[in-house]
């Protein structure tokens, strides 16, 4: 009789934990792509904040050598591309959007690239208070792009865990329906 209530108190106590487990993990889901869907829009803050900073960048090139009338056009071409993209919260999600808007950051990137190398042809031009104040606002949005990307990466890859794994995966198609992956990396697709 004793080993029989053993048995009963030991399946129930099975039952409580499996269940007590679920519960527990029910939660990662839906908390991981909240996470990762507020770190996705602080990367796009990041980015447009930087296409702001544009006029402020060609009034320096424009101070440095007057002659750079396409660089200032790419400069003005590619701020417009940015700034015309909307928050889209579920790029993430979708891999051709989230290359598109990549895209369009990686010609504003390009076109920053160019000023750095010219900024490297006149070293001189730098120690002008205002120049040295655009390059330092440009290496701190840079950084917070950096940081605000690897969070993003960080939560997308904890939120795809946990949609990926059980009992997470049960729960999410059970509670929320089928869910997503994100992208886990800025690094664009390799050919081949």
């Amino acid at each position: 009789m004793i080993s029989r209530r053993l048995a009963l108190v030991a399946g129930l106590a099975v039952i409580v934990a499996a269940a007590a487990w679920v519960a527990v993990s029910a939660n990662n889901a839906p908390h991981y792509g909240a996470a990762a869907r507020e770190a996705w829009r602080e990367v796009e803050e990041q980015f447009r904040a930087r296409a702001d900073m544009v006029p402020e960048i060609i009034a320096m090139v424009e101070t440095v050598n007057t002659t750079q009338g396409p660089l200032v056009e790419r400069l003005r071409e590619a701020q417009a591309a940015v700034l015309a993209l909307r928050p889209r919260p579920e790029a993430p999600t979708d891999p051709a959007r989230f290359r598109r808007f990549m895209e369009t950051q990686d010609d504003l990137s390009r076109a920053l690239g160019k000023v750095m190398d010219l900024m490297n042809l006149y070293p001189d031009r730098r120690s002008n208070p205002e120049i040295r104040r655009v390059l330092d606002a440009l290496e701190t949005r840079e950084n917070r792009i950096v940081v605000a990307r690897s969070d993003f990466v960080r939560l997308a890859r904890s939120y795809n865990l946990s949609i990926s794994r059980v009992p997470g995966r049960w729960v999410a198609l059970a509670f929320l329906g089928p869910q997503p992956r994100m992208v886990e990396t800025f690094d664009p697709p390799r050919n081949g």
